[in-house]
């Protein structure tokens, strides 16, 4: 007979995301890309409600109970009978889980970082340890690249691709700059033959988004 754990096992979503990971965490995690993995990996589990299992906020629920009625018991070490709850397999079920997805998303020098891993959270302590660190030295270069960008000769919709990824790339890692500080700087960028346009928008009373300035 089926029981209500394995039933639940078999429905939860975990157990589709692992097969199907690769169609939403669309890199494999190496020295480059911490910061795209980190945001796609976060954004799958916490969207399946499982975030809880890897930052420690989902405690695991005690692993036996005292019997019921036509319940499989088993010693504990306090020699009474108990047996292990529905409650904590599902747990331990996710917790399991969780480790084999975020594996699934790491290039072969992520997953030697983390061989040792008890826990999904363990896991990516030891990953943003290894791999943020590099990441800072990229953010302090997208940043000074955001304050310096040039439009050259690039068109106006590919120059301002540019600074909408660069400015998504330092978001990602905490650092933000305010709508006026972008338009500024945009600004900044254009040749001297939208010194008109930039007299224009510099004067406005209010100060104009990034939409109606691309517009």
């Amino acid at each position: 007979m089926v029981t209500s754990a394995q039933l639940q096992i078999l429905h939860s979503s975990i157990m589709s995301l692992i097969s199907t990971v690769s169609s939403s965490v669309t890199v494999k995690l190496d020295d480059s890309n911490y910061l795209t993995w980190n945001f796609q990996i976060e954004l799958l589990i916490k969207g399946h409600g499982l975030m809880g299992f890897v930052d420690r906020s989902h405690l695991c629920p005690p692993r036996f109970i005292m019997p019921t009625f036509g319940d499989s018991a088993v010693s504990s070490s306090d020699g009474l009978s108990t047996f292990e709850s529905d409650e904590f397999k599902i747990w331990k079920m996710h917790y399991r889980a969780l480790m084999q997805l975020i594996t699934a998303t790491l290039s072969l020098s992520g997953v030697s970082c983390v061989i040792g891993s008890t826990s999904s959270y363990d896991l990516r302590v030891r990953l943003k340890e290894q791999f943020f660190i590099v990441t800072r030295a990229t953010i302090f270069q997208m940043k000074s690249e955001l304050q310096n960008i040039k439009k050259g000769i690039d068109l106006i919709s590919l120059y301002l691709k540019r600074i909408k990824e660069a400015r998504d790339y330092v978001f990602a890692a905490g650092v933000q700059f305010d709508d006026d500080d972008i338009v500024i700087l945009t600004l900044n960028g254009f040749p001297s033959e939208y010194n008109t346009l930039r007299s224009i928008i510099r004067g406005r009373e209010n100060v104009i988004s990034m939409k109606d300035l691309k517009s």
